[in-house]
């Protein structure tokens, strides 16, 4: 239950085994008894005030940089909507070192823990902000993503969720209630970004390609996939005019 990789961690942080392993069979994750994770390029603390980076999140960043780069994009300014642990605006960083970025999440605590995460990971060009993201001014960016809640209300999920702050799990009835949010404040601005990106649930693609569609046409939308081969991503690109 507990991988030898994660018993060496545990010896090596002189946290008991045995205490671990009974967390572990009620459902608890590994990842907040050890404290941390790595996540692409950076070590990222979690703990419950944050959800805990999956690997879709590191290809949504990977794929985001790569297309960062690919449009030629330079001292760029990015907004992260639910910035969470802050690891997708770390990486961001990380990677394109004369970014500024805004990292936005509507709890305190999972603020303080991002805070943390840019100070470990020697980040010092992102400002964090706790508030509401329906508040925040979305005007000026070049950069847009978000890996909001799109877990369905009434959706099953695993047992080891119920640790995690269940506010960034839970999307509304269908899921989409803070791509609407999102994509209907960016229809209503004039200088919006040339890149949109989310991270998305396996059967929103079409749905949220549609809003795109009614809301901003002048976007450019595809439907990538993870490595299971299911709708993970959206990413919309502004058209050349």
């Amino acid at each position: 239950m507990i991988d030898e990789l994660n018993k060496k961690i545990l010896e090596e942080r002189g946290i008991d085994y045995n205490y671990a392993l009974e967390k572990v069979k009620s459902g608890y994750p590994i990842q907040y008894i050890i404290g941390d994770v790595e996540f692409l390029d950076s070590t990222i603390k979690v703990n419950e005030s944050v959800l805990i980076p999956r690997f879709e999140t590191e290809l949504l960043v990977d794929m985001l940089n790569k297309k960062i780069k690919e449009l030629n994009l330079n001292n760029i300014k990015v907004l992260e909507l639910g910035t969470g642990s802050g690891c997708i605006s770390i990486n961001i960083s990380l990677n394109n070192v004369n970014s500024s970025i805004t990292a936005v999440d509507i709890s305190s605590d999972a603020i303080k823990v991002a805070k943390e995460n840019a100070l470990h990971n020697k980040v010092n060009n992102i400002t964090f902000i706790s508030d509401d993201m329906a508040n925040v001014n979305f005007e000026g960016y070049d950069v847009l993503v978000s890996n909001p809640p799109y877990v369905m209300n009434s959706e099953d999920v695993g047992v080891e969720t119920k640790y995690e702050p269940q506010i960034a799990l839970f999307g509304g009835e269908d899921g989409l209630d803070f791509y609407r949010l999102i994509i209907d404040k960016l229809s209503n601005i004039n200088s919006k970004p040339i890149i949109i990106a989310f991270e998305i649930g396996m059967l929103q693609g079409n749905q949220i390609k549609d809003l795109f569609n009614s809301k901003l046409p002048m976007y450019d939308v595809s439907i990538n996939k993870d490595l299971n081969g299911r709708d993970r991503f959206v990413f919309a690109v502004k058209k050349v005019k």
